[in-house]
């Protein structure tokens, strides 16, 4: 039983030996921004490392762009080509493709090639086709986007206009029937929370008479607390029952625009927890202190407490601050 467990563990071994082994160098490559259209081409060198013939059964990948020819057999110690091409006629923005390279060799019977490229469109809004803004409350944006023409024909930007008055463009001809800029500036003095339109790219094109950039600005109060929840850990349920104050149970509200004010009044939803208000030297921020009154409330696990700051600032009426209290 013993010898012909050797024996096999030699069989197993030879034929280890006499295997194929796949290397294939460098196997990825980019070709950068292409326009669309052109097919991209590129030769991937593949190594037998082993000591019997490597062969390729298939070179695939699920986009229709792809095709792929290869040097089937590679004697050991030789090297082959495998040779792919992609046609982005109909690709546009960024593409990633995987090629799975199906082999004879035993340890490794899929191997990959990766191709990367960023495809011009024939019309292409440069670098995304929409805007997504944050500001704070009172502050104005500003962005740019670019139009590029790549199609033969060229495109007569008449105009640009918008549904919202939160985004206001305004057109810039770089290349006349090639390439414009449109500058939007994003007005931050909306109310705090998300506000969406459409800037409208009017073109004199029967095919593409308006160009649509979709824009989005997120307001957020001017009044940060930091950090922007509190945690008491590690407290006994004896400590947190009998009533605790720390100097480190403390967050900072602060004005983001560097302005003055006041906190005018802060609540919290849970009975047992009090707070305390200290504004700082600078005049713009304020240590707000938590404590826990005596209480019969408070039990083993975890809990959360949320407070409210209410400051003078129309954007800041009702500041969240959650407090997380962990019970051993």
């Amino acid at each position: 039983m013993k010898l012909a467990f050797i024996v096999c563990l030699l069989v197993h071994a030879a034929v280890a030996e006499e295997a194929p082994r796949i290397a294939i160098e460098k196997p990825a490559v980019d070709f950068g921004p292409v326009v669309f259209g052109k097919k991209l081409s590129h030769s991937f060198v593949v190594r037998n490392l082993g000591s019997s013939p490597l062969r390729v059964e298939e070179v695939s990948s699920p986009c229709e762009c792809f095709r792929a020819t290869f040097d089937d057999a590679i004697a050991p110690g030789q090297s082959g080509r495998i040779r792919v091409e992609v046609d982005t006629s109909a690709l546009q923005g960024p593409i990633f493709l995987t090629a799975r390279v199906r082999t004879n060799d035993p340890a490794r019977p899929i191997a990959r090639v990766e191709i990367k490229a960023l495809v011009k469109g024939a019309i292409m809004l440069l670098p995304r086709d929409h805007l997504d803004l944050t500001t704070v409350s009172g502050q104005d944006q500003e962005a740019v986007v670019e139009l590029e023409i790549n199609r033969k024909e060229p495109l007569q930007v008449t105009g640009v206009d918008s549904d919202s008055q939160v985004f206001l463009p305004k057109l810039e001809r770089l290349t006349a029937g090639r390439r414009y800029r449109i500058v939007v500036k994003a007005a931050g003095g909306q109310p705090v929370g998300i506000h969406s339109g459409t800037i409208r790219i009017l073109a004199a094109d029967e095919d593409r008479p308006v160009i649509p950039l979709r824009c989005s600005l997120l307001v957020v109060s001017s009044v940060a607390v930091e950090p922007d929840t509190l945690f008491l850990q590690g407290l006994s349920e004896d400590e947190a029952r009998k009533g605790l104050a720390k100097d480190r149970w403390k967050v900072v509200v602060k004005n983001l625009r560097g302005r003055s004010f006041a906190v005018e009044d802060v609540k919290s939803d849970a009975s047992f927890v009090r707070t305390r208000v200290r504004m700082l030297p600078d005049g713009k921020s304020y240590d707000l202190f938590v404590e826990l009154l005596p209480n019969q409330v408070l039990r083993k696990g975890r809990s959360v407490v949320t407070l409210h700051v209410k400051t003078d600032l129309p954007d800041a009426q009702d500041v969240k601050v959650p407090v997380w209290l962990e019970i051993r």
